[in-house]
């Protein structure tokens, strides 16, 4: 058995090894202007300015007496503050699940980092499997909400991602693409803030009220009579968050440079645009479409960093995409953090990665520096 590892290691090293065909993506409309990029919160175009910094005032308030009584954040911009308000952070949160049948505890579970006085703090069951999941981007989420089901049906039929349909909570009975969250598991921005504002504050909202034995805190800051920040009378503040991230600009690019265009091509000639889509483009949008460049398909792959937790129809070893977008501005990588460099991040893949991974082992240090650099201008 020795000798077959051995001949076969010779082999590959020896350039016998023979790399997958890619796939080519679905192209982009032609004559679609780019979405608006930059670091700042001035509106990209989905709503006014004014509308904007209404929802702003609301996403960095303090919960109130509706906090918990178990919580990770009071507040939205806790977790979602780099390089602006609305960015990611190093905030992570902390879920279980169970490692047999009959231990009771149900997939994806929260445990809370922090709870009101008179509660004490939860602290996971001995024989649960734990996770960390890091707080994303949420910067050109509008753009991501806007991108049609087909488009990512297609991307998936030729580079084997897997897409789920979730319900959408505010329309009940209607499913779409899940795009927000590691495993994919909402699929619209209301959706996205009426799940977070519940399950990291605690706070209840129309679309997630708490379940017995959690006693009712009251939903938040029913806007009642506002017309500014959201069009209803009887606006809550998950409306609010919905508006300020679909307003959020894109991630922009740094300095594009020769070397960051080869580096780019590296990265192509071994696969990473596979599933790191350069891309991607909206259908529907009001004033008009455009194409933005997230550097990710939104599916879900196995590429062996799962968590081991499920969540709905997503399964245990697969993780979303991430985004590239914006990671020039990060310091940790992966879905826990655990990588502190984006080489080491790099190395951890494997499975659907291991043909990009291994091509990338095989790179000259040129080579290797120069898809560096494109990737520290993302």
């Amino acid at each position: 058995m020795k000798l077959i590892s051995l001949l076969l290691a010779t082999l590959l090293l020896a350039g016998c090894y023979k790399e997958k065909p890619r796939p080519t993506i679905p192209p982009v409309p032609a004559s679609l202007p780019e979405a608006p990029a930059g670091f700042d919160t001035l509106t990209n175009g989905f709503t006014d300015q004014k509308t904007m910094d209404a929802a702003l005032t609301q996403f960095i308030e303090d919960a109130g007496d509706e906090l918990g009584p178990y919580f990770n954040a009071r507040s939205c911009v806790d977790c979602h503050s780099n390089p602006i308000i609305g960015g990611n952070s190093q905030v992570v949160e902390h879920r279980i699940a169970p490692d047999d049948k009959d231990d009771g505890i149900a997939q994806a579970t929260l445990v809370h980092d922090q709870a009101v006085p008179g509660f004490n703090q939860q602290v996971a069951p001995r024989d649960a499997i734990n996770a960390l999941r890091s707080s994303l981007n949420l910067m050109g989420d509008g753009f991501v909400e806007a991108v049609p089901d087909e488009e990512l049906e297609a991307i998936a039929s030729v580079n084997g991602g897997q897409f789920i349909h979730v319900q959408i909570l505010e329309s009940p009975g209607v499913t779409k693409i899940g795009r927000f969250g590691w495993k994919d598991q909402q699929a619209t921005l209301l959706s996205f803030a009426g799940d977070a504002d519940f399950n990291e504050k605690g706070v209840e909202n129309r679309l997630v009220l708490a379940q017995l034995p959690q006693k009712s805190n009251g939903i938040e800051d029913q806007q009642a009579g506002s017309t500014v920040g959201c069009s209803d009378p009887n606006c809550e503040d998950i409306d609010f968050y919905a508006a300020f991230m679909r307003s959020l600009k894109a991630p922009p690019r740094g300095l594009i440079t020769d070397e960051v265009k080869y580096g780019e091509s590296v990265f192509d000639s071994i696969g990473c645009n596979s599933c790191h889509v350069d891309t991607l483009y909206t259908k529907g949008l009001k004033p008009r479409d455009v194409q933005f460049h997230p550097y990710s398909d939104y599916l879900l792959h196995n590429i062996g960093t799962g968590d081991k937790i499920a969540q709905g129809p997503a399964p245990a070893n697969k993780l979303r995409t991430k985004p590239l977008w914006g990671l020039r501005v990060q310091s940790r990588f992966l879905h826990d953090n655990n990588a502190f460099n984006i080489t080491d991040a790099i190395k951890k893949h494997r499975h659907e990665a291991n043909d990009s991974e291994f091509a990338y082992e095989r790179l000259t240090k040129k080579d290797k520096q120069a898809l560096l650099t494109f990737l520290n201008s993302l």
